[in-house]
């Protein structure tokens, strides 16, 4: 039978305002009946684990850690700082989480003033690895402290969804051909369609497919897109729990040939050539947890 996803909620108290907190226990897989492979049932509620990061022209998706009672925010790089300049795209950014309580349309919504962040050290990111961890707030008895320059300015009534530091897998136990799930707001391809919802995350499934020891990342057999980046992707592991192995990153390229759009009546000279463009192979990268683990543990 299908086990339902276990939750653990934590409420804390703030000055102006009052969070709460899920710690999740991700869900147990099962396996079905005539069929070899384990197959994972996520309930709706799961998607309220990746994070909307949401800045001027762009952004990704993040998804909420806790170690002991401190809470963070793990996501792309590339998401808050400019790959060729290493400067912040924005000054600010803007987080939006949805509530654990699927039936609620409220969200959680936190103001993050990235460049005070930066300044007081409260962003360590890799840059090779692509990762990048964001302080945001201390969990004490008495409260929410929020780190300086962290606002929650809109709350929803069920909790946010937060996944345990525990719950981050290194790079020594991913098994190539596991069954994987990635979640994120993809944002390529989606402009004008009735059929998105661009407020809400998508789930893709795939499998393992590679290891890339000399880097030290994950290839998936699962596309990548523009707002996929920053996104947990969780491993359907031997023992049928689901956990965390790292973040969405990037597509891996092929190269394809794209033929211009011949005029009507052609113009005189030399035939238009062929011009090389990169598609999406239907591979991804995944930096792995080992980064993450690093980065948070610095703090």
């Amino acid at each position: 039978m299908r086990q339902p996803i276990a939750w653990m909620v934590l409420d804390f108290r703030m000055t102006r305002t009052s969070l709460s907190i899920a710690a999740a226990v991700l869900l147990e897989a099962t396996a079905l009946a005539g069929v070899a492979r384990a197959q994972a049932y996520l309930p709706e509620d799961n998607l309220a684990y990746p994070v909307q990061v949401l800045v001027p022209d762009g952004g990704g998706t993040g998804f909420f850690v806790r170690r002991d009672r401190e809470l963070f925010l793990v996501t792309a790089r590339h998401v808050i700082f400019d790959v060729l300049t290493g400067r912040l795209h924005a000054p600010e950014l803007t987080l939006r989480a949805l509530s654990k309580d699927v039936h609620e349309s409220a969200v959680t919504v936190m103001h993050v003033n990235a460049a005070q962040l930066v300044e007081a050290k409260q962003i360590h990111a890799d840059e090779p690895r692509d990762v990048a961890v964001v302080r945001l707030a201390s969990l004490r008895t008495d409260g929410l402290n929020t780190t300086p320059g962290v606002v929650v300015t809109e709350k929803s009534k069920g909790a946010i969804v937060v996944a345990p530091f525990e719950y981050l897998t290194r790079y020594a136990d991913v098994d190539v051909s596991s069954q994987i799930f990635m979640f994120g707001y993809p944002s390529v391809g989606v402009a004008g369609s009735s059929q998105i919802d661009r407020t809400r995350p998508l789930v893709r499934g795939g499998i393992v497919a590679g290891l890339n020891a000399a880097l030290k990342t994950i290839i998936i057999d699962a596309p990548v897109n523009h707002g996929n980046s920053g996104g947990p992707v969780v491993q359907l592991s031997r023992a049928n729990r689901l956990r965390i192995i790292g973040i969405a990153t990037q597509f891996v390229p092929v190269p394809e040939d794209v033929l211009p759009l011949k005029p009507e009546a052609p113009a005189p000279g030399p035939a238009p050539g062929t011009m090389l463009a990169l598609g999406n192979s239907g591979y991804g990268v995944v930096a792995s947890a080992d980064a993450i683990i690093e980065l948070i543990s610095r703090f």
